[in-house]
């Protein structure tokens, strides 16, 4: 059992590691994508792939050395290693979307069979590394000017896309679930990093939204990693779209948990005079200031085990989810700021969230 907790450890953290690095700095900076932004910590930290060098557009019926060429660079897409990934990705951007570009149906076809599919893989750095290419060609379908000439590759039949290729069907094992599970997570993340979301009425975030919350209610496990890619989603919304974002969350019952907390403490100081639902965190949307229901809300924890259940406590689990950092962040900037009192706060804060007595 304690071998099979670390595996799953070790695959979710992938999605959102970078929960743990930014919180230092969740104050002062937003969540970032860059032009082509990895899904994991390694990715963000190598050089973007903004530009690609001159390649030769991918063909529609690949053979001989064209076939042996595109199936090359997306075995190096999965690999281990980031920087090959990277120069990988450069070349299948280019492939599909430098110049002219290829065609609309060799398009279509590689988002079908390889890029979509291969993040239900749990081969090497699969996800790693499509996931890259998938950012950068969402943000360029859908916020710049390839989506000229694609017109036939909608916002809505990509999604589904997604959803048919991250799909689990037949008799798959535990951990092909498993895989098409984390492959659904990792796509929802790259239509958020793409930066393509929240233009117009915002119907593409709601839908990338309901996505979300119906794989976390459906794999708790991932609760904690979609709670992250909302965090980072929240960066790029206006007021408006953060108001009708927690009130959605409130409905679907994840206010008052860990990835709750942190997505309120967040919004409150993108958006300071934001309307905040009236449950759980008051009309301030601070849950700092109901250190009773803090408590209780920051011993929820995500079960690795619990496939049948939208919640679950007590469960242990190595790694600090990233409401702490938030936390701690918020007391930070009161201290640096000169609020008064602050020192005190933060002592209530912990006998109650960390040491479990009532205050």
């Amino acid at each position: 059992m304690g071998s099979k907790r670390k595996r799953q450890a070790a695959e979710v953290a992938a999605a959102a590691p970078a929960a743990k690095k930014q919180a230092k700095e969740s104050k002062t900076k937003k969540p970032e994508t860059e032009a082509v932004v990895a899904v994991a910590v390694e990715e963000t930290e190598e050089a973007p792939v903004v530009v690609a060098p001159p390649a030769p557009p991918f063909v529609d019926n690949p053979r001989g050395p064209e076939l042996k060429r595109e199936v090359g660079l997306y075995d190096q897409l999965s690999s281990e290693d980031a920087a090959e990934r990277l120069r990988a990705a450069t070349a299948v951007v280019s492939g599909l979307l430098g110049g002219a570009g290829a065609s609309e149906a060799t398009l279509l076809r590689h988002l079908e069979r390889r890029l979509f599919r291969g993040l239900a893989s749990g081969r090497k750095g699969a996800r790693l590394g499509f996931s890259v290419v998938l950012a950068e060609v969402l943000g360029q379908l859908f916020g710049g000017a390839a989506g000229d000439r694609y017109a036939g590759v909608g916002f809505e039949r990509v999604l589904e896309i997604l959803r048919l290729k991250t799909k689990p069907e037949g008799d798959l094992s535990g951990q092909e679930e498993k895989d098409h599970a984390l492959g659904l997570l990792f796509g929802l993340q790259a239509f958020v990093r793409a930066r393509i979301l929240f233009a117009g009425d915002g119907a593409r975030w709601a839908a990338v939204l309901d996505a979300l919350l119906l794989l976390c209610g459906r794999k708790p496990w991932l609760r904690e990693e979609v709670g992250w890619v909302v965090v980072e989603a929240l960066g790029q919304m206006g007021q408006a779209q953060a108001e009708a974002t927690l009130q959605r969350l409130l409905e679907a019952g994840l206010a008052a948990t860990p990835e709750g907390v942190g997505i309120w403490i967040t919004a409150r100081r993108l958006f300071p005079d934001m309307k905040f639902p009236g449950k759980p965190w008051g009309s301030s949307g601070n849950p700092l200031e109901h250190l009773k229901s803090l408590g209780k809300a920051l011993k929820e924890s995500s079960s690795p085990e619990g496939e049948g259940q939208a919640k679950a406590t007590g469960n242990w689990n190595p790694q600090l989810h990233f409401v702490w950092g938030l936390i701690v962040d918020q007391y930070v900037a009161g201290a640096r700021a000169g609020e008064d009192g602050v020192a005190e706060e933060f002592e209530k804060f912990w006998k109650v969230a960390v040491d479990g007595k009532t205050y």
